[in-house]
């Protein structure tokens, strides 16, 4: 079943299996990257193997494509393969700028604070990923009821009655349901 979704947060997803569509392709095809720190990270991490890595990376993506349609526990363990080689990459970045050179050993002369700088974007689009998926982790795929008037109001009327007295003793005396006739009443 279809369900709405952010668009920006789509975006985030879709932008993510590309990146891994692209990787997985390249680590199939051919060992030209390799020493690039995300797929330097990514062998780190799965003990160089090339074949195993490149289709994860590809099956990671089909994943995700597909947890943008569905929310739950399916989208939780659908998306948790892109956040996790998203996090191993952006860990890569910090650590190789922490070392103070690239993965091929290259040690450029601004040292840390380069690598830190050219791997900015991997580090927050690991961050941004996960602020996007969030809510397909938690959402109900049923669809939202739209509140009514009558709904803001007691809603309104609730909020006022806590405010007004923090005190935990304070009950509504009007019962929501006798408080929604009354104010269907006066619309």
């Amino acid at each position: 079943m279809s369900r709405p979704q952010s668009p920006t947060a789509a975006v985030v997803i879709y932008s993510a299996a590309a990146l891994h569509i692209a990787e997985g392709l390249i680590i199939l095809s051919s060992k030209a990257a390799d020493s690039s720190i995300g797929i330097a990270s990514m062998f780190e991490a799965t003990v160089e193997q090339r074949t195993l890595l490149g289709v994860s990376l590809l099956l990671s993506s089909w994943l995700a494509i597909l947890a943008l349609r569905r929310a739950g526990v399916f989208a939780i363990f659908a998306l948790l393969p892109q956040q996790t080689l998203l996090l191993v990459t952006a860990i890569g970045a910090l650590f190789f700028a922490g070392m103070g050179h690239y993965a091929d050993g290259y040690e450029p002369g601004g040292g840390r604070l380069f690598i830190l700088a050219d791997q900015l974007p991997r580090i927050l689009f690991a961050l941004a990923h996960g602020v996007a998926v969030y809510p397909w982790f938690w959402a109900n795929d049923a669809p939202a009821r739209k509140r009514t008037v009558v709904d803001n109001i007691i809603a309104g009327a609730t909020w006022v009655s806590h405010a007004a007295d923090p005190v935990e003793d304070d009950l509504l005396v009007i019962p929501a349901d006798e408080l929604r006739r009354i104010v269907e009443g006066s619309i």
